[in-house]
């Protein structure tokens, strides 16, 4: 089984610099809207998502990560070094630094895009 990490964006209604403290009733700062510029994103990987289950089903297991989640982004790579499929030192590489909006790996390998995405998904299937 192919195993794949989407780090996402998110919308986090109040949650921005000052957690929601610095929006005000007359409306100076529209927290509502503070993370729209993501949106976008979030459709693409939308896109990408059903794609992948459209094309490949169940061989492929895709993960949704919020990039502060570094626990769960930790024991994904620990996982595919534990089963050799990137070494220690790459995992900790990509932890410390891949961790970014749209960041997609394939069994631990950071992807270049959304061609390399597919080329890295069929070479890994066809193994």
């Amino acid at each position: 089984m192919v195993e794949v990490m989407i780090i996402r964006p998110e919308k986090e209604i109040g949650m921005g610099c000052c957690g929601g403290v610095c929006s005000d009733e007359d409306g100076f700062i529209q927290m509502e809207d503070e993370f729209k510029h993501h949106d976008e994103d979030r459709e693409q990987l939308g896109k990408l998502y059903q794609q992948t289950l459209s094309d490949y089903g169940d061989q492929v297991q895709i993960t949704f990560l919020d990039p502060r989640n570094l626990l769960a982004i930790g024991m994904y790579f620990f996982k595919q070094a534990k089963e050799r499929r990137i070494s220690f030192a790459a995992s900790l590489r990509h932890v410390f630094f891949h961790m970014q909006y749209n960041a997609i790996f394939v069994n631990g390998k950071m992807v270049k895009g959304l061609n390399d995405y597919h080329t890295q998904l069929r070479k890994v299937l066809n193994e």
